[in-house]
C-alpha cells in the first residue's frame, strides 16, 4: 500500500468515526476493546465498526449529559456561591467576557472544545499577558470543575502552559517616610486606622485581610495573628507574627475593645485614601506597605521560607523576583524597622 492510499484511508476513517459523533482517540479504545473480545481470528469490517461505535456514542450520552460552554459557566458560577464576594465577582467578569467575546462557542458542547480553541479564546478576549494568565487560570478551573462532575472526560486547557507575567519590583518605604505615615495615623481624625496600619506595617498583611479581622484575631500571649481561610486572599488559614513594634502598637490601642470588634473602621476604604492624602504618599502604591514588610524582613531576618509563610506564598518565587528589595536597605535600618524603641523616640 503506497504512501498517498494509506493517508487517503486514514482520512475516511477519521471522517467516517467523526460521523458517528464520537471522539477519535474514545473510538480508538472502543474498537481495541471490541477486536479483543471478538478474538484475534475474525476481522472488524467497516459497517460493523461505525455501528459498535454509534451504539457507543448513545451509551456516553447517556453517562455524560450534553453540557454547552454557557450551560458550563453558568453552573461553575453556582458551585462556586461559597465563595467571598470579591471571587465571585473575579469569576463572573472573566467567564461573562469570554461567553460575549466568543458567541459561536457558548453554544457548543464543551466535551468538543479543544485546546487549539481554548487558546483561541484567550487571545481572542484578552489583550495583555496578564489578563491572559488570570483567564487561563480561571478556565482551568472551569473544565476542571466539569470533569470532576462526568460532564466532559479531560480539560483542553491543561496543556496550555502560560508563562506568569513579568512582575516589578516595588520600592519599599523609607524609615523616614515610614514615620511620615505612622505620625499621621497617630492624628485623632485618623487614629481608628491605627491598628490596622501596623498590622499591614509589620505583619505583612494585605489590606483586604485585614478588612476580615476582629480583635479575636490578635493572641498577645502567643504574640501571633490567626487568619482562617475565610479571612485569608488565597484560602489557607497561617499565624503571623507579632514582632516588638507591632505588639507594642496594638497594646497603645486595644484597651476596651471586644474580641468582635473589627480591626478595621467603618468607611475603611475612604478613610484609608484620606490617610495617604494626610501624609502626602498620593498616589499610593497598592499593597506597597506588604512589600515594605517583606523587604526589611528579609534583610534583617536572612529567611525567605519563614517570611514565606507569614505571608501566605506557595512558594519563595515573587519573593525573590517582586517583594524584595533588601539591597536598597541596611543592615542598621532593617534593625530599627523591627525595634520598638526606636519607634517610640521617632513618633514621641
Amino acid at each position: 500500500m503506497n504512501k498517498n492510499t494509506q493517508q487517503n484511508q486514514d482520512r475516511l476513517g477519521k471522517q467516517m468515526i467523526r460521523s458517528c459523533g464520537i471522539e477519535l482517540i474514545e473510538a480508538a479504545h472502543i474498537i481495541h476493546e471490541l477486536h479483543q473480545c471478538m478474538g484475534a481470528n475474525q476481522e472488524l469490517d467497516a459497517q460493523n465498526c461505525i455501528k459498535r461505535l454509534r451504539e457507543a456514542r448513545e451509551v456516553l450520552q447517556e453517562m455524560n449529559p450534553c453540557i454547552t460552554l454557557e450551560q458550563g459557566v453558568i453552573l461553575f458560577l453556582e458551585g462556586k456561591k461559597h465563595r467571598r464576594a470579591s471571587t465571585r465577582r473575579e469569576l463572573k467578569y472573566y467567564t461573562t467576557k469570554i461567553i460575549a467575546e466568543n458567541p459561536e462557542l457558548a453554544a457548543r458542547e464543551m466535551r468538543h472544545i479543544s485546546t487549539s480553541m481554548c487558546r483561541e479564546i484567550l487571545e481572542k478576549s484578552f489583550s495583555s499577558k496578564s489578563s491572559r494568565f488570570k483567564a487561563r487560570t480561571i478556565l482551568h478551573g472551569l473544565f476542571s470543575y466539569c470533569c470532576r462532575r462526568g460532564w466532559i472526560r479531560q480539560n483542553p486547557v491543561l496543556p496550555l502552559q502560560e508563562t506568569p507575567p513579568i512582575e516589578h519590583e516595588i520600592s519599599p518605604l523609607t524609615l523616614d517616610q515610614i514615620a511620615c505615615l505612622l505620625n499621621a495615623t497617630l492624628l485623632p481624625q485618623h487614629r481608628a486606622c491605627a491598628p490596622a496600619v501596623g498590622i499591614m506595617l509589620w505583619g505583612g498583611i494585605r489590606p483586604a485581610e485585614v478588612a476580615r479581622l476582629s480583635w479575636s484575631s490578635i493572641h498577645f500571649h502567643s504574640r501571633t495573628i490567626t487568619l482562617y481561610a475565610a479571612q485569608s486572599k488565597t484560602g489557607g488559614s497561617r499565624c503571623v507574627s507579632i514582632h516588638s513594634p507591632l505588639f507594642h502598637w496594638l497594646r497603645r490601642f486595644s484597651s476596651g475593645k471586644e474580641a468582635d470588634t473589627p480591626i478595621c473602621p467603618k468607611n475603611w476604604i475612604r478613610r484609608w485614601g484620606a490617610l495617604h492624602r494626610a501624609c502626602g504618599m498620593f498616589p499610593w502604591v497598592p499593597d506597597v506597605l506588604r512589600h515594605t514588610f517583606a523587604s526589611y524582613h528579609v534583610a534583617h531576618f536572612r529567611c525567605l521560607d519563614s517570611l514565606q509563610y507569614e505571608m501566605g506564598h506557595r512558594s519563595t518565587q515573587m519573593l525573590r523576583f517582586r517583594y524584595i528589595a533588601s539591597s536598597r536597605i541596611s543592615r542598621r535600618s532593617a534593625a530599627a524597622f523591627w525595634s520598638a524603641k526606636y519607634w517610640e523616640q521617632r513618633l514621641s
